[in-house]
């Protein structure tokens, strides 16, 4: 079994959708990733190399694109400027979240984020 499939990540996050950015939780367990905004589960499926995973160098790691839901979804992980934190981050129940030991703003824990990303995305 590979690291990946056994590796469980959460980590705020917020779906870049124009001028309306969606704050939620993105979760890595048992090869599913899924994203929980405030109002619910916005997708949760297995991901596989048809999921078109991609860390454009213009998120400076802080951020990818993922094909999730039938739908190409972009993911920041640093908070974009006037976005709220995503309530349903303090929700979790047993999940460690990785930015617990510092600032969601930080862009510098985004990025830290995104390099955990990465490794289990295996992009």
């Amino acid at each position: 079994m590979s690291p990946q499939a056994t590796t469980t990540l959460a980590t705020p996050a917020w779906l870049l959708r124009g001028v309306m950015n969606t704050p939620g939780v993105l979760v890595w367990r048992a090869g599913r990733l899924s994203f929980t905004s405030d109002e619910g589960v916005v997708f949760d499926e297995p991901v596989t190399p048809a999921s078109a995973v991609s860390f454009p160098w213009w998120y400076f790691g802080g951020g990818f694109k993922v094909t999730a839901g039938g739908r190409r979804h972009r993911v920041s992980l640093t908070r974009p400027n006037g976005a709220p934190s995503p309530a349903a981050a303090y929700d979790l129940v047993g999940l460690e979240l990785v930015s617990a030991a510092y600032s969601i703003a930080d862009v510098a824990a985004g990025r830290r984020a995104g390099k955990a990303w990465r490794t289990v995305l295996g992009a």
